[in-house]
């Protein structure tokens, strides 16, 4: 299913990631289509989110 390659942590809201949400900058444009979709594993923020919030991460079986 497409959506298992989404960061779960992606559009949450700010004390997540605030990348997706609100206004989208060039940098957060560049982050959605390097990292939120498909590679959100190597991302340097979802590592960070994984650590604080464990249960939220859903980490997929490939990270």
């Amino acid at each position: 299913m497409a959506t298992d390659k989404i960061c779960p942590f992606y559009g949450k809201n700010d004390d997540y990631c605030d990348v997706g949400c609100g206004y989208i900058s060039s940098y957060d444009v560049n982050m959605i289509i390097r990292y939120c979709s498909c590679r959100y594993c190597d991302c340097p923020k979802y590592k960070e989110l994984a650590d604080r919030f464990p249960a939220d991460s859903l980490q997929p079986l490939n990270c």
